[in-house]
């Protein structure tokens, strides 16, 4: 069976941080997408250039992926943006612990 693609959003927080929200989102069995984790790792978001490019992967990544996971206790501009993308196409949209929940009740197998 294939594992469901989980666009792993997240404001300025630690890579170690960044790092465990993606540990979490795989072992409850989904592959997580995270722009800021891999991405950045060739592109300078210091450059306008590169910061519109990462932008417009990112928004490409998210559009494969079957769900939006927020994690984190802040909201950034960059996240509100990609929420409201996620929402326009009617990708789900929810919290670290909302996957848990949605885990735990089995609701992923409509996924």
């Amino acid at each position: 069976m294939e594992k469901a693609f989980a666009y792993i959003c997240a404001a300025d927080i630690s890579l170690r941080q960044l790092r465990n929200y993606c540990r979490k989102v795989y072992e409850l069995g989904y592959v997580p997408i995270c722009p800021k984790l891999s991405d950045t790792q060739y592109l300078t978001l210091d450059s306008a250039d590169e910061k519109r490019e990462f932008q417009n992967i990112a928004r490409q990544k998210l559009g494969r992926c079957r769900m939006l996971v927020v994690c984190g206790n802040e909201i950034s501009a960059l996240m509100s943006t990609e929420i409201g993308m996620a929402e326009k196409r009617n990708i789900i949209c929810t919290t670290l612990d909302g996957l848990i929940r949605i885990k735990e009740s089995g609701g992923d197998r409509e996924l």
